[in-house]
């Protein structure tokens, strides 16, 4: 497996990749809650681009208020497997990329 392609710490691609990677399933109301960026689509697009594995699953997510269609959403991952084989092939990366993401979120939190 060729080695993906990081973003950079402080992009919205480079928020959603640490939350990934840390193994969690990301909704877009996650990332929301995560970064105040409603639009989590084109950063994952962007990763895919890149080369990371991210799998997505589609949710229910109930009836719109007004047209009364039933809603959906996507959920983004990476497969568990799979995870587990970057981690062993890009484990000093990958670590350096997640502390770095979480270090910029501290300072950012900090400075609020």
């Amino acid at each position: 497996m060729s080695a993906p392609e990081y973003p950079t710490i402080q992009s919205l691609a480079g928020a959603a990749l640490a939350m990934i990677l840390k193994g969690h399933k990301v909704s877009h109301l996650d990332f929301q809650a995560g970064t105040r960026s409603y639009c989590l689509r084109h950063p994952i697009y962007k990763l895919r681009l890149a080369g990371w594995p991210i799998l997505d699953e589609t949710r229910p997510g109930g009836i719109a208020k007004y047209s009364r269609r039933r809603t959906h959403y996507k959920i983004y991952f990476i497969d568990p497997v799979k995870l587990i084989l970057l981690k062993k092939e890009l484990v000093d990366s990958l670590d350096r990329f997640v502390a770095a993401v979480d270090e910029l979120e501290r300072r950012i939190s900090n400075e609020q």
